[in-house]
């Protein structure tokens, strides 16, 4: 399973992560950064009066191999 992990910087300072499962592939890293930054434009997401994703610091991709072992 591949996913995309992003990194975020609250209003407060904190590190908070995001993850979307199954991004497709094609995207340039221009189109993904900007579609992160519109996270931040939102203000959707808050805790404690803290805006949870107030700056894109990164974003990766993450692949996740699955082994059954019986």
């Amino acid at each position: 399973m591949k996913k995309i992990v992003s990194i975020f910087k609250t209003s407060g300072g904190r590190s908070q992560t995001w993850s979307y499962t199954d991004p497709g592939e094609g995207k340039s890293t221009e189109e993904i950064r900007g579609i992160l930054e519109r996270f931040t434009l939102l203000h959707l997401f808050e805790k404690d009066d803290e805006k949870l994703f107030n700056e894109i610091v990164g974003a990766k991709y993450v692949e996740t191999v699955e082994t059954i072992i019986f």
